[in-house]
């Protein structure tokens, strides 16, 4: 079989997926879940996985040597191996998902780590303060972004050519993170933004309004020249974003805008800091961006059982993350029926290559048994997995301890 003829097979088994009646029916609970139906099955996705530990797995080696036939088949090969293996309530897009091109002036300024001898390969790091005062703030600047249609269109005939005939191939723009906190933190350091809260509030003040307005101009030029991503098939920091509401249904994808998308975002640094303050710093200065979307996932690895409060500020929020550090108790009777909790299992009990038998039941019953008692929507997405040990039908054996939960609870 050459190279063309491997993609094309693949192509085949994952249109055969993509279209079945399972991933139908996968999709359609998704939509009810994010419409707020708390009569949904709670949905099971994982993601940001330890692919680096699955190199050996057969399914996945890669045979292609042409550049675009390498990307092709890795992007088929892994999508199969996720959905055969731990797919749970993964939906493939229902095409070939490509990015349109562009090109990014960037923002002037990009994340320096500190020296790292003796630390190389570590999963967390330092970063150097490149905006320690006022004066520094200077170096920001707003990216120009160009779209490129006539490259995007050739690298579609181009795909179109290998698998047009078994698959739609459709260039997607950018679904946002909007975690802004989180890129200051790099640019700054950690101990250097959690000082500066105390020490200089009124520079991180500045800081946080030149960070916005920089992504306000971005997302403009985004809309401006249809670099958005929406509708079916886009996934929203991880997650299915699926809604059985009209309006999602009417999304036009030759014309989207800011009020079709979903964004995500967060401001993990403020994992330890009063409302008070994660309402200054954060949902004050974020809340005309976010009201431009249509959908919000907000949230990522910050508890925020506390202050569900300040969050309802901000009117398009759907969703809500419930961190391994929440008290889901308290989230879920502050959140109601008004929002999804996309709760977060804790990674560390697959870490060890065998799942935690014991406490990943006990963090799903709670889990479960909060959402009831209070009609909360819930989805659980296993994330941030930094290892299993090489074991994959490790992840295999956690959504089937999940699934069962679900069921049975």
């Amino acid at each position: 079989m050459n190279e063309r003829e491997i993609v094309r097979d693949l192509a085949r088994q994952y249109a055969e997926i993509a279209f079945s009646e399972e991933s139908a029916r996968k999709a359609a609970n998704w939509g009810r879940l994010n419409a707020l139906d708390s009569s949904a099955r709670p949905p099971v996705i994982l993601d940001q996985l330890p692919w680096n530990e699955f190199a050996q797995e057969e399914e996945l080696r890669l045979l292609c040597s042409d550049p675009l036939l390498r990307d092709m088949e890795k992007y088929f090969r892994g999508e199969l191996f996720r959905v055969r293996h731990f797919g749970a309530d993964l939906v493939l897009p229902p095409y070939y998902p490509f990015d349109k091109v562009c090109t990014d002036t960037g923002c002037g300024i990009t994340a320096i780590r500190q020296d790292e001898s003796g630390h190389e390969g570590a999963q967390t790091h330092l970063f150097e303060d490149q905006l320690p005062d006022e004066a520094s703030l200077a170096k920001l600047k707003t990216p120009v972004i160009t779209a490129l249609p006539e490259e995007t269109n050739r690298l579609k005939a181009a795909l179109e050519d290998v698998i047009g005939d078994i698959l739609e191939v459709r260039p997607q723009g950018r679904m946002i993170w909007a975690g802004l906190w989180d890129r200051i933190t790099f640019w700054k350091g950690a101990e250097a933004v959690l000082y500066a809260l105390m020490d200089e509030p009124e520079f991180l003040h500045k800081l946080m309004k030149r960070t916005v307005e920089i992504e306000m101009r971005t997302v403009d030029q985004l809309e401006e020249q249809h670099l958005l991503a929406a509708g079916i098939g886009t996934k929203c920091h991880c997650v299915e974003t699926y809604v059985d509401e009209p309006r999602w249904r009417a999304i036009d994808q030759a014309h989207i805008r800011t009020q079709d998308c979903w964004i995500s975002g967060a401001a993990q640094i403020f994992s330890e800091v009063s409302p008070a303050m994660h309402d200054e710093f954060e949902i004050e200065y974020m809340k005309p961006l976010y009201d431009r979307f249509g959908w919000v996932n907000y949230g990522c690895c910050e508890p925020l059982d506390r202050k569900i409060g300040i969050i309802r500020k901000m009117k398009t929020v759907r969703s809500i993350s419930a961190s391994p550090w929440t008290n889901v108790d308290m989230q879920a009777e502050a959140m109601g029926g008004d929002y999804v909790m996309l709760r977060k299992p804790n990674p560390a009990f697959v870490a060890s290559g065998r799942p935690d038998r014991e406490a990943m039941v006990k963090e799903i019953r709670a889990t479960l048994r909060a959402c009831r008692k209070n009609g909360t929507p819930v989805a659980f997405v296993l994330k941030d997995i930094t290892t299993v040990k090489g074991r994959a039908d490790c992840l295999t054996e956690w959504v089937g301890i999940a699934q069962a939960e679900i069921e049975n609870g």
